[in-house]
């Protein structure tokens, strides 16, 4: 049911929309409030075939531990086990059930054995083994071991990033540490990430959910907040999806490097040539999910047409080099003395570059 599918990580409000747009090639991952109405909704309404899941977003909420590496979801007076949690979302329409389980702090082996052990006693094949980790995980210094403990687990995987990795050798390190992952760790799913996903299905990894907002794009641990729209003084502009550049950009940022030059249309399925500059507002967010879905889907549908998996990954690196590419290109549009668009880091890795030649600034595109 999963493999070779990329699922939008998505609100229910944000449901039908999205589930319009992936199609029966694609699938949805619910979490929020009302999923399952949301989801009955899909299938009667809209006729959708794709898989659907409920993510409960326990790590949001709690911390996991050796004791309770799971969400029991209780009263205070019923005892609700795991066993029951996941039959419930298979009750409640759920294709495969995601285990409710905090989140997991680097180096937390005890909790993340006791994660592994709670999916694997379950004995069905209806159950996906949620693992929140931290971003710290995938140091050097721990992703071995955490790849020896996920690979000897028979259990279908879902890994979702969480926290921050602000200094950038450790961006570097998680964006490799990721690809190590997807690579060396059998029946693992990439969920709940950006375009991380769609190289993480160029690598060979059973499947992807990427997200529809900033929000559901990286997992904030407990008792941290995001920091968005604090310090940026109250921008409240969304995240865009540039398909050029294969990257999100603040709206607010595309329209202040554009000024009162023309920035490019987009030409997505549900854009019809609006400007790239255009989503500033509070009410464009919804706009902007939607064609950020629209521009991955295509090609997230293109990278799985290849039979083979280095037809998969010649696209992608393709794909990523004509964007670093690109990126030149608009600063020239712009007319930017310094560059103003700058590739990331994750770019030049999945390109198959060198970062150490970021600094160079162009890369000629790869002949088609």
């Amino acid at each position: 049911m999963l493999a070779d599918r990329v699922f939008a990580h998505a609100r229910p409000s944000d449901a039908s929309h999205v589930a319009a747009i992936v199609g029966a090639g694609g699938g949805l991952v619910l979490t929020g409030a009302n999923p399952v109405r949301a989801a009955r909704r899909c299938r009667e309404e809209q006729a959708f075939e794709g898989p659907i899941l409920f993510d409960s977003a326990a790590a949001e909420a709690r911390v996991a531990t050796r004791e309770r590496p799971f969400d029991e979801g209780g009263d205070g007076l019923l005892e609700i086990t795991l066993e029951q949690r996941v039959q419930g979302q298979i009750d409640a329409g759920a294709d495969a059930a995601l285990t409710p389980t905090g989140y997991l702090r680097a180096a937390d082996f005890g909790a993340l054995d006791a994660a592994v052990e709670g999916a694997v006693g379950l004995a069905r094949d209806d159950v996906i083994l949620s693992l929140p980790l931290d971003a710290g995980w995938l140091a050097p210094g721990l992703i071995d071991k955490l790849i020896g403990v996920l690979a000897r687990a028979p259990v279908a995987k879902a890994v979702m990033p969480g926290g921050r990795a602000a200094a950038p050798r450790r961006m570097l390190d998680g964006v490799l540490g990721l690809r190590r992952l997807v690579t060396e760790v059998p029946d693992v799913a990439l969920f709940r990430t950006d375009l991380t996903g769609l190289d993480a299905v160029a690598q060979g990894c059973l499947a992807a959910s990427i997200g529809t907002s900033d929000a559901l794009r990286r997992l904030v641990p407990p008792g941290e907040t995001a920091g968005y729209g604090s310090a940026d003084g109250g921008d409240r502009s969304p995240g865009v999806l540039v398909p050029d550049l294969l990257t999100y950009v603040r709206g607010s940022v595309l329209a202040d490097r554009f000024g009162d030059r023309a920035a490019p249309p987009c030409r997505c399925a549900r854009c019809g040539g609006r400007s790239i500059a255009g989503f500033l507002r509070q009410e464009d967010w919804k706009d902007a999910r939607l064609h950020g879905v629209a521009v991955w889907t295509e090609w997230a549908r293109n990278l799985l047409y290849p039979d083979s998996p280095e037809g998969r990954r010649r696209y992608w690196r393709r794909l990523c080099r004509d964007a670093i590419a690109a990126h030149a290109r608009y600063n020239t549009s712009v007319r930017a003395r310094e560059p103003v668009f700058v590739p990331p880091e994750s770019l030049w890795v999945w390109a198959g570059e060198d970062t150490a030649t970021a600094t160079a600034g162009v890369v000629t595109p790869a002949r088609p």
